[in-house]
């Protein structure tokens, strides 16, 4: 069977990676893309990192400002699926590219939109770059270095993040225009394209969904960033000077490592009061993360890897990028690939992270000289129809939600598994959350449960009963999806593997996440996010030849939900033309790749990627962070008009002959002064009386890329964020009024509101069943057998 998107067409018009990795993730399930590069641009002229997201496309050279470069644009639209574009709205008027006309134009193209920054004044006309974006949407502020100010990521996270959800966003509606496969859904958008903005804000606000959902009361951990914030879930040096990661981020896991360090004496320390969560009050956890610290220099790494791992308690080494790439646990989940390369020769890029049984992705070349096809013999022939399942006649109006009619049943814990039903929910499918007796336990952290689950439904069924599995067994075949993150293993033990479910139900798509993958040493071991910050490299990057500095920010569940929702959805796509399900397999190993994916391109005479510092604030002395006399800004000169503007605004005319090397002097040469030096101390010195607000504003207003470097709390409360939309209000029934992320895309037509909290356990429990055909007499019989529970407990 062809790849899942054959027959799909795709116009690449994007400059950046989050764009160009949106594309490449369709292009591997099969979609046939085409990338438009000015006139003279090479291939490789985007980096080492363009072997990766512009593998499997064709590129053409189209001069668009010229009336014949112009006419074909309008041509390769008109023939078109999916446009994916970035930049600003003044980039995209220019060039003819706004959702407005191009939707006009050809109404049954989906636009996808992905620029750095969300659009919304006063920053949407920024340029984008990423020092700017990770400072306004707090993910520079929320990492934090050691000593507590805010860090320049030196990895792209946002624009990683941001590719994958982008893909996901264009496969939903490509399913929501051409119909899932479902006869009894209600297809009102089928036959219509429509425009999705997905901006690196949605993409940090996704993998800071947690932090950001707040509510009056709730408690945060008090310690800097850098290490970690709970003693229990942190980085460590050991007596070897190698880092390691404690992991023990739920209670039995805290008091099974208490029993390993021999530190049980801690939960008597002041204010901890027996408490694991306690330790994140403020004053109370710091003690604690010293006589942690005490503990682990008394002996090497190996020794304590070794006593956590066999007694079941998550850790990880913190290695380099290249011990990552070169070792078994990459390779055995075939994320290290070796492709030959007509100029460059052999070239290691990583593998397609999204494995589908029935419709597998396939790889066909590099990008080089030999991609590059003239853009007239492109799509001469009429667009291909959708085929497959005819869906039902679209309805007068804006299209409904493009997934509204899928049932997702989620057997997923913690954050990797469920945050691709999160996203399936947000696109309009209905959720349901499938839990066992003892519950998700990552409830014991409500808000965060919260920003994971809002606006789905829950049944509570026990697996180890046969009424229990009946019922399961008739839920499954009520659904269009299943997904879950259980170990290796343990999907055969309870009868939920593909093979059982795929005979209850041939259409089901069944979505599996697993850490690690299978086949490795580290199958069977637990993992939570920091543990692949760890093992992958990102965070020894980070902290460069310092400590090692970890992120925030839940980098690899975000990622790792991201890229199964997308593989469900190709599924779906692909289900279309026989009606069959498939079963769609992730890991958090693959993830570690993808949010890494330009840095892991190996190639002789390739240079090496940056890497930060303890204290990284930058590369140079104009395209930093600087500090102010109330916080930080996030200055972004890159040209030599920057330059000039930013000696002109500060009235630092002399600065640029002080930065003056190898002969050069003025604008030119303060591009090249390092982040660190007299020139970078001028700068922060004529700074210092300004607060970063208005530093921003002097600066913008001299014609210098700026912007406030803000925290959770600046992100909270920025009306820029008001005008985004990134933000809303719900009530949570324990917790009261909370703030959480309203959506991880902004649709055309009728997007998903969700306005509802996250269920307790069982909360749908009566009224999923009588939804399924049981009556009240065979209900109550289940409650008695205990087959299912609902809430409250009766």
């Amino acid at each position: 069977m062809s790849g899942a998107y054959d027959g799909v067409r795709v116009l690449d018009a994007s400059g950046g990676i989050a764009g160009a990795m949106a594309a490449m993730y369709l292009a591997d399930q099969g979609a046939d893309v085409v990338r438009l590069l000015s006139p003279g641009r090479g291939p490789l002229d985007g980096g080492p990192g363009a072997l990766c997201w512009d593998r499997n496309k064709w590129l053409c050279a189209l001069d668009r400002t010229t009336p014949a470069g112009a006419a074909q644009l309008r041509r390769l639209l008109a023939a078109a699926d999916v446009l994916v574009v970035d930049g600003t709205p003044d980039d995209l008027d220019r060039d003819g590219l706004d959702p407005d006309g191009v939707r006009a134009a050809h109404p049954d193209l989906i636009h996808l939109w992905l620029p750095l920054l969300a659009p919304a004044a006063p920053w949407g006309r920024l340029p984008a770059d990423p020092l700017l974006a990770d400072a306004v949407s707090s993910a520079s502020g929320e990492h934090g270095s050691y000593d507590g100010h805010p860090l320049a990521l030196v990895t792209p996270i946002a624009a990683y993040g941001q590719a994958i959800l982008g893909a996901t966003a264009a496969a939903a509606a490509l399913l929501g225009r051409d119909g899932a496969g479902r006869g009894d859904a209600a297809r009102g958008g089928a036959g219509r394209g429509r425009a999705v903005l997905v901006s690196g804000l949605h993409a940090t606000a996704a993998m800071q969904a947690a932090s950001l959902t707040d509510a009056e009361g709730i408690i945060r951990a008090s310690q800097p960033g850098g290490g970690g914030s709970s003693p229990n879930y942190r980085l460590y040096r050991c007596s070897d000077d190698r880092w390691l990661y404690l992991g023990a981020l739920t209670e039995p896991l805290f008091l099974t490592a208490l029993d390993v360090l021999d530190l049980f004496e801690v939960l008597t320390m002041p204010g901890v009061d027996g408490s694991m969560l306690n330790m994140l009050r403020p004053g109370v956890g710091a003690p604690v993360v010293e006589r942690f610290a005490a503990r682990f220099a008394e002996r090497p790494l190996a020794h304590w890897e070794r006593l956590l791992t066999d007694a079941g308690v998550p850790n990880a080494p913190a290695q380099t990028r290249d011990e990552w790439w070169a070792g078994e646990v990459v390779a055995s989940n075939g994320m290290r690939r070796v492709h030959v390369h007509p100029e460059l020769g052999p070239v290691e890029i990583p593998g397609d992270p999204i494995r589908l049984s029935r419709t597998p992705g396939t790889f066909s070349h590099l990008p080089g000289a030999q991609a590059f096809v003239d853009a007239a013999a492109v799509w001469t022939d009429p667009r291909p129809a959708a085929g497959g399942e005819e869906p039902a006649a679209a309805v007068a109006g804006e299209p409904a939600a493009p997934l509204a009619g899928l049932r997702v049943l989620d057997l997923g814990s913690f954050v990797a598994g469920p945050f691709g039903s999160t996203l399936l929910a947000d696109y309009g499918a209905e959720v349901i959350k499938v839990e066992g007796p003892g519950g998700d336990p990552y409830r014991i952290y409500t808000v965060s449960f919260l920003a994971f689950h809002k606006g789905q439904d829950d049944i509570v069924v026990d697996l180890k009963t046969p009424e229990g599995r009946e019922t399961f067994h008739d839920l499954v075949r009520s659904a269009d999806v299943l997904l879950d993150n259980v170990r290796p293993g343990v999907r055969e033990r309870i009868g939920t593997d593909h093979a059982t479910l795929a005979a209850i139900n041939p259409r089901l798509v069944r979505g599996t996440v697993t850490a690690w993958g299978t086949g490795n040493p580290l199958s069977a071991t637990p993992a939570f996010d920091p543990l692949l910050q760890a093992r992958s490299g990102l965070i020894t990057a980070q902290g460069g030849a310092g400590a090692p500095c970890q992120s925030a920010m839940l980098v690899h569940d975000i990622g790792t939900g991201s890229l199964v929702a997308f593989g469900i959805l190709a599924a779906l796509y692909a289900r279309r033309r026989d009606g069959l399900g498939q079963e769609v397999v992730t890991t958090m190993v693959n993830s570690s790749v993808m949010m890494q994916a330009g840095e892991f391109v190996r190639h002789a005479g390739r240079p090496a990627p940056a890497v930060g510092g303890h204290e990284y604030v930058g590369d140079t002395a104009v395209h930093r962070l600087h500090p102010c006399k109330e916080g930080w800004v996030a200055v972004a000169a890159t040209t030599p008009e920057h330059a000039a503007a930013l000696v002109a605004a500060l009235d630092l005319a002399d600065v640029g002959r002080e930065a003056g090397v190898g002969g050069e002097a003025g604008a030119v040469a303060l591009l090249r002064a390092p982040a660190a030096g007299p020139a970078a101390d001028r700068i922060t010195a004529a700074l210092a009386g300004l607060t970063s607000a208005e530093a921003a504003d002097l600066l913008a207003a001299a014609g210098v890329p700026a912007a406030p470097v803000l925290d959770r709390g600046g992100f909270l409360t920025d009306p820029w964020f008001a005008a985004a939309g990134i933000l809303t209000r719900i009530d949570e029934p324990d917790v009261g009024p909370c703030t959480v992320v309203r959506r991880y895309a902004d649709w055309s037509g009728n997007p998903v509101e969700i306005t509802a909290a996250a269920p307790p356990p069982g909360a749908g429990t009566r009224r999923i069943l009588a939804g399924l055909g049981y009556s009240d007499s065979r209900i109550a019989e289940l409650l008695a057998a205990g087959a299912v529970r609902e809430h409250p407990a009766p």
